[in-house]
């Protein structure tokens, strides 16, 4: 029977990484990203708003306000696309990719306890993560200049947001007790 040798070592064969991303040199294409992701990300906070509401109202304020700078960045995006030469329809339309709520994790829609709030405003932190990566990874494969400003400001945004949900995580694990527990 063979086992393993701490003396010798297998070489795996590394994974090439390609250096230069593709890059998107349709307009309408990466407007189209920047659109879908934006209305993705409403619906994400829009929905979290109204299960926090239940347990704290100044966590569903928070994701009501990042709902409504998703809708900022969709009229930023429209105000963008004019000086650009971009088919109209395209924008109009609802984002590509429906949107479907997430397969909810408990047994009840709103939030009610602080082991339910913590898991949710974690996913919430690892989802405005994936925003900001999101928009690091398409600026990287941006070919047009005139959508560098947009995406730049998206990805401070995203930062941003970023860091408040990671404040309002940490607050969140600091408390010692829930504005439920005070009612029971």
């Amino acid at each position: 029977m063979n086992s393993p040798s701490v003396t010798s070592r297998i070489d795996y064969p590394l994974m090439e990484i390609d250096p230069q991303p593709d890059v998107i040199t349709s307009v309408d294409d990466v407007l189209a990203l920047v659109k879908d992701h934006e209305h993705h990300e409403y619906h994400r906070y829009h929905l979290l708003s109204l299960r926090f509401l239940a347990y704290h109202i100044s966590i569903s304020r928070l994701m009501e306000v990042l709902a409504a700078e998703s809708q900022q960045r969709i009229q930023a995006l429209i105000v963008a696309s004019e000086t650009l030469p971009v088919q109209e329809h395209r924008l109009q339309e609802v984002g590509n990719k429906a949107w479907r709520p997430p397969s909810p994790q408990s047994p009840h829609f709103f939030i009610l306890n602080e082991k339910e709030a913590k898991w949710e405003l974690s996913r919430a932190v690892l989802g405005e993560w994936r925003s900001r990566r999101f928009y690091e990874r398409l600026q990287a494969c941006n070919g047009i200049p005139g959508l560098h400003a947009l995406l730049d400001a998206c990805m401070g945004q995203a930062q941003a947001q970023l860091q408040i949900l990671q404040e309002a995580e940490n607050q969140l694990r600091t408390r010692l007790y829930s504005p439920c527990d005070i009612i029971r």
